[in-house]
This record gives C-alpha cells, sequence and structure tokens, in this order.
C-alpha cells in the first residue's frame, strides 16, 4: 500500500512583527503546525538581537517545545559586482547560521543579488552563492532561495540546474508568480525538483488576498501536481489578509475621507465573502483571520493528508 505523504505546514506568524512570539506560538499550537518560521523577535531582526535578547527567544522556544523550520535573515540583495557588499553579506550569514544552531533551525532563506544575464553572468553567480552554500552545509542547513527583484522563474531554474545540489532549494510563490506576468504552471515546470517551500496562497490579479482556489494563481492546480510529483517539502501558510482586511493603515485626513469610506465598503464586502465561503450554512457569523487561517490549514490536510 502506498503511503500518503505528509506535508510540512508552517509559516511565518508574525503578521509583519504584530504578534509578539508568545502569539505566534499560541497559534501555531492552535492550529496543529508543524513548526514555526522566524524573521524578528520583538520587533528586531534577528541579527540584530542582543544576547540577552537571543536568550529569552531561546528560553521561550525550550519551554514551548516548538521547533524552527525556517529562519529569514531578512539580508538585502545587492549588485552582483559589488564586492563590500557581497563581504557584509556572507559576514552576516556566517552570524545567522551560527543562531540557526542554536535555534535548531534546519533552513536559511537567501535571496539571490540582481541578475541582468544569468548566462553570461552565471561564474560571478557561482562565485557569489558558492560561499553561502558552503556555510549552509557546514551547519548542517539547506538554503531556500527567495525570488525577489521580479526575477523571471527561467533565471532560478537555470542556476538550480546548473548547481544540482539538494542542499539547494527554492520558494514557491504562486501570487509573487502571477504578479511578474508569469503562468505558475508553466514556473512549476521549471522548478520541479528544486522546490523547497511552498507558500499557500492565493490572491487576485491586483494581489488582493483570496482564499486558495478563489484567486488567480491556479494553485490548485499546482496541488494537483505536488501530489503527483509527491512533494515532500513545506507549506506556508502566512498570508496578508490581517493587513488588506483585518488591520489595514488607517487615513485620518478629511482629504481621503471619501476614499477611505469607500475601502471601508470594500473590506465590509470581502468578510461578508469570506464568511459566506467559509460558513456557508451561518449567514451572519463573523469571519476572523484566524478562521481565514483554519480554513486554509484544513484545506492542505484535505489534499495532502
Amino acid at each position: 500500500m502506498e503511503v500518503c505523504m505528509k506535508p510540512i505546514i508552517t509559516g511565518f506568524l508574525d503578521q509583519d512583527g504584530q504578534l509578539s512570539l508568545e502569539d505566534q506560538i499560541e497559534q501555531a499550537n492552535r492550529h496543529d503546525l508543524d513548526a514555526l518560521c522566524l524573521k524578528s523577535y520583538k520587533g528586531e531582526k534577528l541579527i540584530e538581537l542582543s544576547e540577552p535578547s537571543q536568550k529569552q527567544l531561546l528560553q521561550t522556544l525550550k519551554q514551548n517545545r516548538l521547533r524552527i523550520a525556517i529562519i529569514d535573515p531578512q539580508i538585502r540583495t545587492y549588485d552582483l559586482y559589488d564586492d563590500r557588499a557581497h563581504r557584509e553579506a556572507l559576514d552576516e550569514f556566517k552570524y545567522m547560521a551560527m543562531m540557526a544552531d542554536r535555534l535548531r533551525a534546519t533552513h536559511l532563506y537567501h535571496r539571490l543579488p540582481v541578475i541582468n544575464d544569468v548566462i553570461k553572468e552565471f561564474a560571478d553567480i557561482n562565485e557569489r552563492l558558492t560561499p553561502f552554500l558552503d556555510i549552509a552545509h557546514k551547519h548542517g542547513k539547506k538554503l531556500v532561495l527567495v525570488p525577489s527583484d521580479g526575477q523571471k522563474t527561467n533565471v532560478y531554474a537555470y542556476i538550480l540546474k546548473k548547481f544540482k545540489n539538494n542542499q539547494l532549494s527554492i520558494v514557491f510563490d504562486p501570487v509573487y508568480l502571477m504578479l511578474n506576468d508569469e503562468s505558475t504552471t508553466t514556473a512549476y515546470r521549471l522548478l520541479k525538483g528544486h522546490i523547497g517551500a511552498v507558500r499557500a496562497i492565493d490572491a487576485d490579479l491586483l494581489g488582493n488576498p483570496c482564499l486558495m482556489g478563489y484567486g488567480k494563481t491556479d494553485i490548485l492546480a499546482i496541488f494537483k501536481k505536488l501530489l503527483r510529483d509527491k512533494y515532500q517539502g513545506m507549506f506556508l501558510v502566512d498570508n496578508h489578509f490581517y493587513n488588506q482586511v483585518f488591520n489595514p493603515v488607517i487615513v485620518k485626513q478629511s482629504f481621503f475621507k471619501r476614499v477611505f469610506s469607500s475601502d471601508k465598503k470594500k473590506r465590509e464586502g470581502t468578510m461578508q465573502d469570506l464568511a459566506r465561503k467559509i460558513f456557508p450554512k451561518e449567514e451572519n457569523r463573523t469571519v476572523t483571520y484566524d478562521d481565514i487561517l483554519d480554513n486554509q490549514i484544513k484545506v492542505l490536510n484535505v489534499i495532502f493528508r
């Protein structure tokens, strides 16, 4: 009998720094997540934490027995030919690899320098990326590339194919791809076998968050391909409903009063639509961000477990 695949469900639950670590842990436990992803602590990047703050972070994680899947060092991209920026990024990454050891994280995010012509510049890309891979390997971590700067999928596919390193993978972000005017199904074909994490999100053509299957990214078609190919990586369930629907930036200036009123009505309509989709038998139910997270995790469990 074929054993069913169990995905690793995780995510960055800090809501862009709005939630404390304790709240993130509570949310992760409430939704039975397999692990947590981290990029900051108490509003500070991990690399900026003092030693007392690091100890406090470690103690909190130890007490709650929650493992860390991915650490995002948040190292900025830089010009491919900027030696100084490369050295600084490498020093920061070395430090973050040691912190990943302390946090017992298994994966580290990495953003490539700006690339203009991947074929002509591959020798330079190889020279820049290899030291990061060496550091990750030394610390027993896997390096996960994060698409950025509008780089196209074929750029990453070329690099991943050239490196042929099972310690190197990429985040598959359907919304990034859609907004980058790329076909998600074509991107999947190019990246197949190199995907270490999938962002389990959907959006409309403007990038507004949608429940999975209701947007324009063809995420359900991607899920079918992942099932077919027995995907063994991670699913990231963090989304942008919290800041685009539940906690939008409030504009108080009277000049924008009419615009704000229109946005408020739009959000209320979105909330009602979400409630109808998540709770079809409870017409007057008020949907919360927690309800959305729970619903999307259930979708993953139904499909993959």
